[in-house]
């Protein structure tokens, strides 16, 4: 059986979804770890940094957002 090319075309776009959404993951690690580097202080280690850590979490939906993309994108 063939899918229809409605359905042809929503797997493709999710799949391209998927991808752009990984890019932009690995942007927000390397924002993550200029932001980490331009706060880090040896004397103060028990710093804690609320956008840094919003980062984080930020990079967490997205790893979860790009599993549930490409989970959508391989459904036949």
């Amino acid at each position: 059986m063939t899918a229809s090319p409605q359905r042809q075309s929503a797997l493709a776009e999710l799949a391209a979804l998927a991808e752009n959404v990984e890019r932009c993951r690995e942007r927000i690690v390397s924002l993550a770890e200029s932001q980490r580097l331009a706060t880090f202080d040896p004397k103060k280690p028990e710093n804690d940094d609320g956008l840094l850590m919003a980062i984080y979490e930020a990079e967490r939906g997205l790893v979860n957002a790009v599993r549930l993309l490409q989970r959508a994108a391989r459904t036949r």
